[in-house]
């Protein structure tokens, strides 16, 4: 089998082969995030070790984004370099798809896989990335099968952070709408050595879908996300929503870059990536030295 070579920062091999696109989607709640980390469970390691095992060479997958523990996905999007020889081997991009499918867990769905240009990346030509998070309010604390989430409160799937306390949505959205745009957002992110806490969020709704006790979906995009970014923006519209705060002290808070004055993080199994965008053309890999290019975008 011809030998692949070593792969660069985003993915590439410095020899010759074959890009593939790999959509899938996951249940978080088995796994320790999506990266690979050595000694743990993780979606990119199951993945990483069936596509060895049916291609017959270590595979590094690049993704679109990380999610931690407990985050699902419904539009994860990853990459990988292989050879025609090892493709032909398992029937295709067909056969690939459907052996993956088999030799991954049910936790794990293979929607698609397919070839793709050799300048395509899943992290590089991403030019946005959508999250969902799902909220449950006005619950009965007297009901039975208290949630992990909130104790005293009834079980709720495990993708529905439960609430007891009715939240007041147009709050909730006069809040949101400081967050709107460019924005130096270290009051919302889990602070990493030498990386920029600068993001720029296009669109953030909220959206009553049943009334109390109902269902509230919050849906936000950006180009990227900091680590925890997303569920602690939830966590303190939540606060807005229960009247501890007005809509003001969002943009307060944001204003002061402070990460001790938010809000806890709400829970991580309410958050769902469901939308990864690419665009045209080659990687937007960011020049040597600057931060992005020693970040991978996530959020959790």
């Amino acid at each position: 089998m011809p030998a692949i070579g070593a792969a660069g920062p985003d993915g590439r091999p410095s020899g010759p082969g074959v890009r593939l696109r790999i959509d899938l989607a996951y249940d978080g709640g088995p796994y320790t995030g999506l990266a690979r980390q050595p000694g743990h469970r993780t979606v990119q390691g199951v993945v990483d070790d069936a596509l060895a095992e049916l291609l017959g060479h270590t595979v590094g997958t690049v993704v679109s984004g990380r999610t931690d523990r407990g985050v699902h996905a419904t539009a994860q999007v990853m990459h990988l370099d292989t050879t025609d020889e090892a493709l032909a081997a398992v029937g295709g991009v067909e056969g690939l798809q459907r052996a993956l499918d088999v030799l991954t867990p049910p936790s794990i769905a293979i929607r698609i896989v397919r070839r793709v240009p050799d300048d395509f990346s899943a992290r590089f030509t991403a030019i946005s990335r959508g999250y969902r998070f799902r909220l449950r309010d006005g619950l009965d604390p007297r009901a039975p099968g208290p949630s992990a989430a909130q104790p005293g409160v009834p079980h709720d799937p495990h993708d529905v952070w439960g609430l007891i306390h009715r939240l007041d949505v147009t709050a909730m959205r006069a809040g949101a709408a400081h967050l709107l745009g460019e924005h130096d957002f270290a009051t919302f992110c889990r602070r990493a050595p030498g990386r920029t806490t600068t993001r720029r969020i296009d669109l953030l709704t909220i959206a009553r879908l049943e009334p109390a006790p109902g269902r509230i979906d919050v849906r936000i995009v950006g180009r990227a996300f900091c680590h925890q970014q997303v569920r602690a923006i939830v966590g303190c519209l939540v606060e807005v929503g229960r009247s501890r705060q007005p809509a003001a002290w969002i943009g307060e808070i944001l204003a002061a870059k402070d990460r001790s004055l938010a809000a806890p993080v709400a829970p991580p199994h309410g958050l769902t990536l469901e939308r990864v965008s690419f665009g045209p053309g080659r990687p937007a890999a960011p020049p040597r030295g600057h931060p992005a290019a020693r970040e991978l975008p996530r959020s959790g």
